[in-house]
């Protein structure tokens, strides 16, 4: 009986070749991985399997014959492939199955996230609007999207390229490509460009909880236009804080006389002209009914920001929230922008404990001829120093002289030195009511917004502004340096090793074998 069944063993490899074979012509045919292929490659892992268990002398025989180093690298070829090609189906038909090897979990949602994932009780649908230009960053986007997946059954997605399908695009008001959109079956969305921890986590709580947050942005004396996607515009801004769940509305308190009472914040970015006593007093009185206001003033460089000087805000700042907005320049040479010999661009260096600065120390935020702010804090106020400029710049207060002269350095007791701060948050704990104010706009425009950290910070403060922490609160992720440091001579080593070691090793391996077919000679 044996015997008889002996004569079937050379049948098992052999089939187990075919099995292998045939499962890739399949795949590549069909080009899907379904239960054929899978079926043809399990069957060879299988048959090879047997052959190794009922005829191991056949085995032993084949690998030691004549011939048997070929005919043994070819088993073992076939079996090691049919171990993989289990493996692969094992992992494909399991995709939740997820290990992530990083030292910082970059590729696992933050816990937050997890949470209101696997809190889920209807579908979620993301629509990822990307075009070929921008096929790394949808790669990117699916990572993500599938690290989500695996917590939950009620996630699911798409990619469209909106110039295919313009009018989908249109019907999320898509601005520009590289974006998702997270949609709910009742027509809710929400939308993110961006792939970082914060603004994913955003866009599925602005999706499931949608709030309803009204930002006025004042107009009428020559403000930023919010509208404008040209270099000095702040159209990008306005559209990061939209897909954030704001809804934008322009404000002209000329016309108005009062801020509307559906408005979550208020947003007055450099004017040119001063405000009408009126409308400081319909400000003002907003703003003492617990409203919120957002303020940023670029320092006094042009006709238009001198004659805004002269209407009754600082006034207003100064006595209600202590807060002074100095007639200054900053000027940061040890944080200025690469190739500048002033310092008038440059970066924050230090940032205050708030949910509006949590993880830009990793970003870094840029400002541009920005002046600085000092307080006298009343009792019922309480302030934050967002971002300080480093211990080596100043407040220039002699404008002419260092354009005309060029001469850039402190003028000792007229211009403030160390630290200063140029942006910072304040709440009065009587009413409720909250104010950011920035002594630069230029962080804000469209050249500038996206370097760095600028994007986050202003969503950020607008999310503040709102009290809406849900948006900003999450877990930091922990940052893993990974920085090798060598002396030279280590370097040399290294280079030495990296060209010689392997055409050495070849070399040895050639001599080794010439050695050997000598010694049989």
């Amino acid at each position: 009986m044996k015997q008889k069944l002996d004569r079937f063993a050379p049948i098992f490899p052999i089939l187990a070749l075919a099995l292998l074979v045939g499962g890739g012509v399949v795949y590549f045919v069909t080009r899907r991985w379904d239960w054929l292929p899978n079926v043809l490659l399990a069957g060879s892992g299988l048959l090879l399997l047997l052959f190794a268990i009922f005829w191991p002398d056949n085995v032993r025989a084949r690998l030691s014959g004549r011939g048997g180093r070929y005919g043994g690298t070819l088993l073992l070829i076939l079996f090691f492939t049919a171990v993989l090609a289990l493996l692969y189906t094992l992992a494909y038909q399991n995709s939740d199955w997820r290990y992530d090897a990083t030292a910082d979990n970059a590729f696992t949602p933050l816990p937050e996230t997890i949470d209101l994932l696997q809190s889920l009780d209807e579908p979620i649908h993301v629509v990822g609007f990307y075009t070929a230009d921008t096929a790394f960053q949808r790669s990117e986007a699916e990572a993500s999207l599938q690290a989500m997946q695996a917590y939950t059954d009620q996630l699911s997605y798409e990619f469209v390229d909106p110039n295919e399908n313009p009018l989908l695009a249109e019907q999320y008001d898509l601005s520009f490509a590289g974006t998702l959109v997270f949609t709910r079956e009742d027509g809710t969305f929400a939308k993110t460009s961006t792939l970082t921890d914060q603004d994913l986590h955003t866009a599925l709580v602005r999706t499931i909880n949608p709030t309803v947050k009204t930002a006025y942005f004042v107009t009428g004396h020559g403000e930023r236009d919010w509208e404008d996607f040209g270099t000095d515009g702040i159209g990008t801004a306005v559209t990061l804080i939209e897909e954030s769940g704001f809804t934008v509305e322009s404000l002209n308190l000329f016309v108005t006389g009062e801020v509307p009472e559906d408005a979550s914040a208020v947003f007055l970015i450099d004017q040119q002209a001063p405000l009408a006593a009126e409308e400081i007093e319909a400000l003002a009185s907003y703003v003492d009914n617990g409203g919120a206001l957002f303020i940023a003033r670029d320092a006094v460089d042009t006709e238009g920001r001198a004659a805004a000087e002269a209407d009754g805000l600082l006034p207003w700042l100064q006595e209600s929230w202590g807060i002074t907005l100095r007639n200054d320049l900053i000027i940061d040479a040890s944080l200025a922008q690469a190739g500048q010999t002033i310092g008038l661009t440059f970066v924050g260096a230090q940032y205050g404990n708030s949910p509006i600065t949590q993880g830009l120390d990793q970003f870094g935020t840029i400002f541009n001829v920005a002046r600085s702010i000092t307080t006298e804090l009343p009792p019922e106020v309480t302030a934050v120093n967002l971002i300080t400029t480093s211990e080596l710049a100043w407040g220039e207060t002699n404008f002419e002289r260092m354009v005309t002269a060029g001469e850039v350095a402190p003028d000792e007791g007229e211009d403030a030195t160390g630290s200063l701060t140029v942006a910072l948050s304040a709440q009065n704990t009587a009413s409720g009511a909250r104010l950011v104010v920035f002594g630069d706009t230029d962080f804000l425009t469209n050249s500038f917004i996206q370097q760095g950290g600028n994007s986050f910070l202003f969503e950020n403060a607008a999310n503040w502004l709102v009290n809406d922490v849900a948006s900003i609160e999450l877990s930091a992720r922990e940052s893993i340096p990974r920085q090798v440091t060598i002396t030279q001579s280590q370097l040399s080593l290294l280079q030495l090793v990296s060209v010689c070691f392997a055409p050495g090793l070849l070399a040895l391996a050639g001599m080794a074998v010439w050695y050997s077919r000598r010694q049989r000679q």
